[in-house]
């Protein structure tokens, strides 16, 4: 380095020498042409601009010169400077060491006597949580036995509540004997009405028999009768038809036997021919009508074709018409669903725009906001002078803004009193004076760590106050609202009971005191022996105050208030109960007010707290450089960017959501369109389906008639062929009758003979079926008399078997009664000997119930011992364990001074320490932090008159440079103006060795010169990177 600077030195003391020459040659030539007075007059123009070039160059010179010097001067400021801060820098080592051995010296000595302190606090919290832990197994085995024994004694009082039940019982069954007396004779009674029974049972069953067997003969002979029946009324009717022959044969008969009958015939032959022709006429003209008809048939039958081909066509048109109702009914469906889809679609989408738009506005309120931040952060960066001055300006502002906040941090809960307005009457319960009250207050050490008012205390409290207003809920009482008033009584007898372990008796309020519980809501909670314990001796018939009083308290029904604390130092818990007097000016809430108010207040402070801790912090770690730290802008700038961008991207996405929504319109209105139409498809549909029923409906009311009609032409056909026939039957009729006239008329003596034959086997056949019908009518009567003589023995057996029934009937009954007697009789002896059984069984078991109890109380009085024992170890290591804090306590407070003096100095007050070695090391630990306060105020001092002065410095090296470009510039211009000319300009006078122009050695004289000046720029150059390194 050192060679390295006298080469630079060496380069600039050249510059300066090849300036001074070209200075002295440049004089030279003003020189010579001042003196020169027979220039032409062209040259004189010429000389007056060289001379101006040559003026500006010798001022620029000089003021290279000038700024030179100021770089000199600005530099032996700056190293002035310079050296002063590394002075005090060395000073502020220096001290820091000495105030952190002082620091040391009194740790140490406060930790000698401190140590055993702590470790015996330690010991005696170790066993106080053995001690506790074995006293909540204890209570949790208490608490089990209590269950059982409370199990115990209620199957005691069940079983007695049995016992007492049987013996009622059997004494309401009576004598055993008795019983049984009454059963052999019911017994007896059943069994002979039971003989009866059986006996009325079988005379039943036989007149049933006989009964069944009457009618089983009745069907017999009904069957024979009804057989009868049937045969007699053949025989009957043959008869007749037998008798219609006879009358026949005989008229034929007896025509021949008439004289004229011959004559009669012909005339008959005659007669029965010209009816034979009429009757053929008369089978013409039927023929004619019949003929009509089946074209009248043939004609509606064909009408009744066409008009069912056109009902057919009808239904058929029907089925398309509906087959296209069908169709266009799912075509509008289909583009109902397309288009609800789409509905539901485009709803979403405008849900999505809506929610882009929020998303939007939202996204410009976070650019505004980012964009209000960087502007904000650009205006801090260039107005900022240095993090330092920012950080303390920022502490300042916090300060002053926070200065209530700030000040409530160390007063604990008087400070949260204060912020509800509590009047004097609370705050002066922490007032410390001479009265007995003000000596009660005196042991509270105001919002220190472990006492009642510190916050984390308070805070800590409202658990209790919750578990308690659970207890009186459950006891049916009114819930207690919380008095700030008895919230600091209960503060300050708590930290008065940390010290004497007794109540102080100095507010008249009722209190209850424990030592060494735990955690709300858990077995290690004081409540388990406020109010557990004591419940169950209460119960038990232990009614003195001295004993049961904290139950008495949390219980008393015209309590309305109550207040919490706890010393966690030692585990005091303290609660005040009272009523409410209106004389006094106090804020009473609900505990969910409370603990609402409160958590407010403690968050409010402990994030006040952060922010003031994390403000200082920021103070002590910022530098003195004036370099700006641009993080916030740049971070800033960053977000802004960010924000930007996601605008950006939430305006494409909705520009994106709007096109896709239009996109969506255009199909909607599409599908409307088609749906509309769709619409009309399918109402045209409906109207021709309609029109297509009513056209089939039409048809086929013309197909009925035009079926009526058929059936009325095929039944006019039908009745002209009946008759067609019939006259065709009468034509065949006449005709046999003609064939026989002319048959007996050719062959009468013949067919004379023939009629009697016919005659004599006709009544031959007569008097058969005579005999016939009488042999049948005489079975008919015996069947007859066989069915009533059946029908009289089913009715004396029906009689006999009525009785029997009854009969049985009335020995069923009679059994019934005597046999319910016999079972009741019976149910009452098997349920004495039942209730005999469990009375015997009920009152072993009852006897080893009430052991069992007497066992269950004996280990609940001696688990009750143990557990008083143990809560009197507790209190006792209690005692001790708050005697051991309370001597540790000044050491503490030492302690937690050391601290405070390493951070304020002697601003701390000194004047509680009583142990003198001590207070001499922390005066003196105050008075070292003082002095290096100051070394480090006026190394800060120092710094910014080192960089105001490096600035100056900086500002110097600039003035130069510029001063330098201004010389150089002056140089080139006077350079060009004489390189200029086209050859050197000799202008002959009285004195030729004068010339005008610049020669070739004042030209290199220049180029070193501007060499040289940039060696010097070079030297300035590296120096400042020196500086700054």
């Amino acid at each position: 380095m050192k060679k390295t600077n006298e080469k630079i030195l060496v380069s600039a003391l050249a510059g300066m020498t090849a300036l001074q020459g070209m200075s002295t040659t440049l004089m030279s030539v003003c020189a010579q042409e001042n003196n020169e007075t027979t220039h032409e007059s062209v040259m004189n123009v010429k000389m007056s601009q060289k001379d101006e070039l040559e003026s500006k160059l010798n001022d620029s010179k000089k003021n290279v010169d000038e700024k030179t010097l100021a770089l000199d001067s600005a530099k032996g400021a700056a190293s002035v400077a310079k050296k002063q801060v590394e002075i005090l820098e060395s000073k502020q080592d220096e001290k820091n060491r000495l105030v952190q051995q002082d620091y040391q010296v009194s740790y140490d000595v406060i930790m000698n006597e401190l140590q055993p302190m702590l470790d015996t606090i330690s010991d005696l919290e170790s066993q106080i949580n053995d001690a506790k832990k074995d006293l909540d197994e204890k209570i949790s085995v208490s608490q089990k036995a209590s269950e059982e024994l409370d199990q115990a004694q209620k199957d005691l009082g069940l079983k007695k509540t049995e016992l007492i039940e049987l013996q009622n019982k059997l004494a309401g069954l009576g004598n055993v004997v008795d019983l049984k007396s009454k059963l052999e004779g019911a017994k007896e009674e059943r069994d002979a009405v039971l003989t009866h029974l059986n006996s009325a049972q079988q005379d039943a069953d036989a007149a049933n028999a006989k009964l069944q067997d009457a009618y089983s003969e009745i069907g017999i002979a009904d069957d024979a009768l009804v057989e009868a029946t049937f045969v007699y009324n053949e025989a009957v009717n043959t008869m007749a038809e037998k008798e219609a022959i006879v009358k026949e044969k005989q008229a034929i008969v007896d025509q021949f036997k008439d004289e004229n009958g011959i004559e009669d015939a012909k005339t008959e032959l005659d007669i029965a021919k010209g009816n034979l022709d009429d009757a053929k006429t008369f089978v013409d003209y039927k023929f004619s009508e019949m003929m009509n008809a089946q074209a009248d048939y043939d004609n509606a039958l064909g009408t009744y074709n066409r008009f069912e081909k056109d009902y057919e066509n009808a239904k058929e048109e029907v089925n398309g018409a509906q087959i296209n109702l069908n169709n266009a009914n799912q075509k509008l469906e289909s583009i109902q669903a397309e288009y609800d889809a789409n509905q539901k679609e485009m709803e979403a989408k405008n849900n999505e725009i809506l929610a882009l738009n929020t998303q939007i506005a939202d996204a410009q309120s976070e650019v505004d906001k980012a964009q209000t931040d960087y502007d904000k952060a650009l205006n801090e960066y260039n107005s900022t002078s240095s993090p330092l001055e920012q950080a303390k300006k920022n502490l300042v502002d916090f300060e002053s803004k926070y200065a209530t906040e700030l000040s409530r941090l160390t007063t604990g809960s008087k400070g949260y009193f204060e912020s509800l307005g509590c009047s004097e009457d609370v705050l002066s319960v922490f007032k410390v004076d001479d009265s007995y009250q003000g000596e009660v207050a005196g042991y509270t050490h105001m919002g220190q760590a472990g006492d009642a008012t510190s916050l984390e205390n308070v805070k800590a409290s409202i658990p209790y106050l919750r578990e308690f207003n659970e207890i009186r809920k459950k006891e049916g009482l009114p819930e207690l609202s919380v008095s700030m008033l008895m919230m600091a009584i209960a503060q300050v007898n708590a930290n008065y009971a940390q010290v004497e372990g007794n109540h102080s008796s100095a507010y008249g309020t009722c209190e209850n005191l424990a030592w060494g519980y735990g955690e709300a809501g858990t077995g290690a909670s004081p409540f388990r022996g406020w109010y557990d314990y004591e419940k169950k001796q209460y119960e038990a018939g232990n009614h003195k105050f001295s004993e049961v009083g904290h139950y008495l308290n949390i219980v008393h029904p015209a309590n309305t208030i109550t207040g919490f604390a706890l010393q966690k130092v030692n585990g005091v818990y303290a609660q005040e109960f009272g009523e409410h007097n209106s004389f006094t000016k106090d804020v009473i809430l609900s505990l969910d007010e409370f603990e609402t108010s409160f958590n407010n207040y403690y968050n409010n402070l402990k994030s006040v707290d952060a922010q003031h801790k994390a403000l200082k912090d920021a103070v002590n770690n910022a530098s003195g450089t004036t370099t700006k730290d641009d993080t916030a802008l740049k971070n800033a700038e960053s977000l802004l960017a960010t924000k930007k961008n996601d605008l950006l991207n939430l305006q494409n996405q909705l520009n994106q959501t709007n096109s896709e929504r239009d996109s969506l319109v255009v199909f909607a209105t599409t599908k409307k369109n088609e749906m509309d139409q769709a619409k009309e498809d399918v109402d045209y549909a409906k109207v021709n389906v309609d029109r297509k029923k009513l056209d089939a409906a039409s048809a086929s009311e013309v197909l009925d008639n035009a079926k009526a009609d058929v059936l009325a032409k095929e039944n006019a056909k039908k009745d002209a062929e009946s008759k067609l026939a019939t006259a065709k039957q009468q034509v065949d009729a006449l005709q046999a009758t003609i064939d026989g006239l002319q048959d007996n008329i050719d062959n009468w003596d013949i067919n004379k003979e023939k009629a009697k034959k016919a005659l004599s086997i006709a009544e031959m056949d007569l008097r058969a079926a005579k005999e016939m019908e009488s042999n049948a009518k005489e079975n008919l009567l015996k069947a007859t008399d066989a069915y009533n003589e059946a029908m009289k023995v089913c009715e004396d057996a029906q009689a006999k078997a009525d009785v029997t029934s009854a009969a049985l009937l009335k020995a069923e009954s009679s059994f019934n009664e005597k046999n319910g007697v016999y079972e009741k009789v019976q149910n009452a002896v098997l349920d004495y000997d039942q209730s005999s059984s469990r009375l015997e069984s009920v009152e072993t078991e009852l006897t080893e119930i009430e052991g069992h109890v007497d066992v269950l109380k004996k280990a609940q009085a001696e688990l009750d011992q143990k557990i008083f024992g143990l809560q009197s170890e507790i209190e006792d290591l209690n005692v001790s364990l708050t005697n051991q804090k309370s001597n540790a306590l000044p050491y503490e407070q030492m302690k937690s001074l050391l601290d405070d003096v390493m951070d304020r100095g002697t601003q701390v007050d000194l004047s509680m320490v009583e142990n003198d070695q001590v207070k001499a090391l922390l005066i003196q630990l105050s008075m070292d932090v003082d002095d290096l306060k100051g070394i480090r105020k006026d190394l800060d001092e120092a710094k910014n008159v080192y960089v105001e002065k490096y600035n100056l410095y900086l500002d110097a090296k600039n003035d130069l440079s510029n001063a330098k470009d201004e010389n150089s510039d002056a140089m080139k211009a006077l350079n060009e103006y004489l390189n200029g000319e086209t050859k050197p300009e000799t202008v002959t006078s009285t004195n030729e060795n004068i010339n005008t122009g610049v020669d070739v050695n004042t030209w290199s004289s220049m180029m070193s010169a501007m060499l040289a000046g940039l060696g010097v720029v070079g030297v300035l150059h590296q120096k400042r990177k020196e500086d700054e390194e």
